[in-house]
């Protein structure tokens, strides 16, 4: 372990070192098998994910030109051939004797878009801590996956089974002919190692994703705990885990892979597709309530009790067995405008008792209460004077989903504090960060229920919406002053490693 553990200390060293004299990079991550793997021979390729402040042709030639001058003396293995790969996709380059660097190289922008077609890979590109400047999760993050997202992202069944049907591996290259530069898609002909290799990502990774969304949760699974989990969602997937299995000893134990992979793999990826289909999920949807006269930038909680603004409607058809609300005015107001024959109230549902904040704007707080806004400053989560605090309202919305988790279409109508505590749940965000979200007055947020748990179905511009506001991304224009690293920063940042032979991690 020492051995692996200094040799990938060494690589690291040395990437670092050739790219010291680029300018921009705002993040070095190494991700992928490079970062888990106790044996070099069980390394398919070293993943790196760069994130720079502009991406040109240039920028990327130079970083395309440092790293490969890196060879394998310079990593510690003499014997070694270096190839270098600077593609997008689960290319495999690699054989005996031979380091294959995959450099991915994006702009904010580019992660950005990375994240919102590729939301799986980047998930689990957020286990590792960049060894240079930002975690990926804070320039953009992958959280609140949901079950569209299997089937339609770049990793998803519906690209999978194209490629399978046409025995070909899809991924893809920039193209800086455009202007903006693009992104091209292109295909390889499946040869016998990318075939083995490829049903064995294909199969290993939509079990761990669908697992991820099901109980959404971002956890490293081994292969017994896939397998088990897998094959008892439906008794058909014994099968494929067994494949799984099989692939699996190929690839790391030596043993022979079974035969017609691709036969089988397709047959894997309709199977799960008609179980998607067929997957009936209880659904709930959360609302905040119609604007009030009170919703004015002053703080709106539990204490005052108005009426919403009409005439308003809600455009959202469907009828709903319940429609859950608050005991104020402005919800129950609100739930009558939906179709149902049940309406509950539930003060679980009230808005966050802001206390003396009450009425109050920023600047009066500011005057009256500068302890709180302190504590913001901090990224804690004050309690009103003779109020609540934010985890305050989490704790009773939990208490209140637990009643959900049956078969009825539910419907409820809630106010803004509520919903933003939801969704820093839904999006793994620190209580610091709740602030940001923006739920909508009479938004839909949709959600199915699978084993007690809550999975987001929101829109595409929701999703979209919510993790811009995380990170105050701005398109077209990107302004990210707080993600820029001085160029001189990352040169003494290399220089110290030399001197001190400190690992990097």
């Amino acid at each position: 372990m020492d051995q692996i553990n200094f040799l990938k200390d060494n690589i690291k060293k040395s990437v670092l070192t050739s790219f010291k004299n680029i300018n921009n990079i705002i993040s070095i991550t190494f991700v992928g098998s490079f970062e888990t793997s106790t044996d070099i021979s069980l390394i398919s390729d070293i993943d790196i994910v760069v994130v720079v402040n502009d991406l040109s042709e240039s920028k990327f030639n130079e970083i395309a030109s440092a790293a490969g001058s890196i060879n394998g003396h310079d990593i510690g293995l003499d014997e070694y051939i270096v190839k270098l790969n600077m593609t997008f996709g689960p290319l495999k380059f690699n054989d005996d004797k031979t380091v294959v660097f995959h450099i991915m190289v994006y702009d904010i922008a580019g992660h950005r878009k990375h994240v919102l077609e590729s939301p799986f890979t980047c998930l689990d590109w957020e286990y590792f801590p960049a060894i240079y400047g930002k975690n990926l999760s804070e320039i953009y993050p992958a959280y609140g996956v949901q079950l569209k997202d299997l089937v339609g992202s770049r990793r998803g069944l519906e690209a999978y089974l194209d490629d399978v049907k046409m025995q070909v591996l899809s991924y893809r290259e920039y193209d800086f002919s455009t202007s903006p530069y693009s992104e091209k898609k292109l295909t390889l002909n499946i040869d016998d190692r990318h075939q083995k290799e490829y049903a064995y990502h294909i199969l290993k990774f939509l079990q761990i994703n669908l697992i991820k969304i099901l109980f959404q949760e971002n956890k490293r699974y081994s292969i017994s705990e896939i397998i088990k989990i897998f094959s008892s969602l439906n008794a058909n997937f014994k099968n494929h885990s067994e494949l799984l299995l099989q692939l699996h000893a190929w690839k790391y134990e030596n043993k022979n892979e079974p035969n017609q992979i691709f036969d089988k793999l397709e047959y894997f990826i309709n199977d799960l597709s008609v179980w998607l289909k067929e997957l009936q999920l209880p659904k709930v949807t959360f609302f905040r309530h119609a604007r009030t006269i009170m919703n004015d930038g002053t703080f709106l909680g539990v204490r005052r009790d108005p009426s919403i603004i009409k005439p308003v409607e809600i455009e959202y058809e469907e009828s709903f067995d319940k429609v859950y609300t608050s005991t104020l005015k402005r919800t129950i107001e609100t739930g009558k405008l939906l179709k149902s024959k049940v309406f509950i109230e539930d003060p679980s549902l009230n808005e966050i008792d802001y206390g003396l904040v009450e009425g109050l704007k920023i600047d009066d707080i500011n005057k009256s209460f500068p302890e709180i806004i302190n504590s913001w400053k901090k990224n804690e989560d004050p309690k009103f004077p003779e109020g609540e605090c934010q985890l305050d309202v989490q704790v009773r919305l939990l208490s209140f989903i637990n009643k959900l988790f049956k078969k009825d279409t539910t419907a409820v109508i809630t106010h803004n504090v509520v919903l933003r505590t939801l969704l820093g749940k839904i999006y793994n965000q620190p209580v610091a960060n709740w602030y940001k979200f923006n739920p909508r007055h009479l938004e839909p947020h949709n959600f199915q229920i699978f084993n007690e748990v809550l999975i987001p179905d929101f829109t595409k511009n929701q999703q979209t919406r919510y993790k811009d506001e995380l990170v105050g991304f701005q398109a077209p224009i990107v302004k990210y002053g707080i993600f820029w690293i001085p160029n001189d920063e990352l040169k003494q940042y290399v220089e110290f490693l030399k001197e001190n032979q400190t690992k990097i991690n």
